[in-house]
């Protein structure tokens, strides 16, 4: 039987912070102001960022409304895909990468 450890030898630790960024974005509510923001640039003060309101698109992604998912974020879209190839990407290499590993050991093992 398989340790709940053993998920993170498998799983590379970026494509596990990505599936909790979109996990995050699917629980949180588009139509609500918040105060809280991540983005550096609001914090700074800086009023312009171009990377703003890409959270809230995808949020609004998730919960069907592409005409407010446009307005907020042009890209948000594309993001949301990018972002998913990307989980996806890693999680498959991660898996091969373990998969070469645990047959290197048992080839190392027969051997011994």
């Amino acid at each position: 039987m398989k340790k709940p450890k053993d998920i993170f030898k498998i799983i590379s630790l970026e494509a596990m912070l990505w599936t909790i960024a979109l996990l995050y974005l699917l629980f949180i509510n588009p139509y609500q102001t918040q105060e809280f923001t991540f983005c550096p640039f609001h914090n700074l003060g800086i009023e312009y960022c171009p990377g703003c309101g890409l959270g809230r698109s995808i949020s609004f992604l998730y919960h069907g409304d592409f005409i407010h998912s446009l307005k907020t974020h042009p890209l948000g879209i594309a993001a949301f895909i990018v972002i998913l190839f990307r989980i996806i990407q890693l999680t498959r290499q991660s898996i091969k990468n373990f998969q070469s590993q645990k047959r290197g050991a048992s080839w190392q093992t027969s051997m011994n």
